[in-house]
């Protein structure tokens, strides 16, 4: 009888803690949209790393190649869960109606995913066909990214020292990615274009960064945003001119190619977007327009880059 009891609890306990992980997930990061965000960034390098060898080997499909999407889909996964633990206190304040600080999640639970996560990810690259090293290293840097440098100090005060030091780790994903694909073809590593591909996928999540944490004059907080540190129009300036640096780094690649004017096209779509919200932006935010952008940009430059492999 005893023993039945205690089965029933641990089964309802894992039932709750299920429930609120979904009511996370569904919030913080709906698996579907997030996975298919992760595909899109393993496909453009992968198909770049290959379409601008020069040799164009043939592209061969290995669930190898899939292994290498939940890795970016969990590690970005686990950068979330690790914001919820260092911006707890400030959320509270802040972002109170939030699955957790509004108690809807409880902290152990996203331990609990956390580790699950972080184990599948370990073994996934354990049996990947590549040099665990470049794992090894976005790893180790995402665990300093949680540990503020061992500087919180003197990062957490600074919003761009924290950018400076934290966005980077967007290029330890390209160079795991690029190293797997190169590693699959038996490709050299350092080239140029690979150089290239790297930054394409890097300012787009740099352009995320900053204009999720942009707010018009009258919505500021006692949360520091960008629209705080450099001003309400000095960052939507910085948006366009660090979006404008993604499409130059594009067009370097598939300068030649006819449709390559739709990246200026696109990037005249967000120019229209900034300037509407510019002229009105109580109430607002880039939480839509930036990442519709960014899709677009991304899902061109693939399409650009498989007409030059195919």
């Amino acid at each position: 009888m005893v023993e039945k009891c205690k089965y029933d609890l641990e089964r309802k306990w894992g039932k709750d803690m299920l429930n609120r992980l979904n009511v996370y997930i569904e919030e913080m990061y709906p698996i579907i949209p997030r996975f298919i965000v992760s595909l899109l960034m393993v496909a453009v390098q992968y198909f770049g790393v290959i379409a601008f060898a020069s040799t164009q080997p043939s592209y061969h499909f290995s669930w190898a190649d899939l292994g290498v999407v939940y890795t970016v889909f969990a590690f970005l996964f686990l950068l979330r869960i690790a914001d919820e633990f260092k911006d707890y206190e400030k959320d509270l304040i802040n972002y109170p109606e939030r699955a957790l600080p509004s108690g809807r999640v409880f902290k152990k639970d996203l331990w609990v995913l956390g580790i699950v996560l972080f184990i599948s990810m370990v073994i996934m690259n354990l049996i990947l066909p590549q040099a665990i090293s470049p794992f090894l290293l976005v790893i180790f840097y995402g665990f300093l990214m949680t540990v503020w440098f061992f500087q919180r100090d003197k990062i957490e005060p600074s919003l761009v020292l924290a950018l400076i030091t934290h966005n980077p780790v967007q290029l330890l994903l390209s160079y795991y990615v690029i190293h797997y694909v190169c590693n699959q073809y038996e490709l050299p590593i350092w080239t140029w274009q690979n150089v290239c591909l790297a930054l394409t996928l890097y300012i787009p999540a740099l352009l995320w960064e900053v204009s999720r944490k942009i707010k018009a004059p009258e919505d500021e907080n006692q949360y520091v945003t960008y629209s705080q540190v450099w001003g309400f129009k000095g960052s939507l300036q910085v948006i366009l001119a660090v979006a404008a640096i993604g499409v130059l780094f594009a067009l370097v690649l598939v300068y030649k190619q006819m449709g390559s004017f739709l990246l200026l096209f696109a990037y005249g779509g967000l120019v229209y977007a900034i300037i509407h919200y510019y002229k009105a932006p109580q109430g607002k935010n880039l939480k839509v327009a930036v990442p519709a952008y960014l899709m677009i940009h991304l899902v061109i430059f693939l399409v650009l880059v498989c007409f030059i492999y195919f």
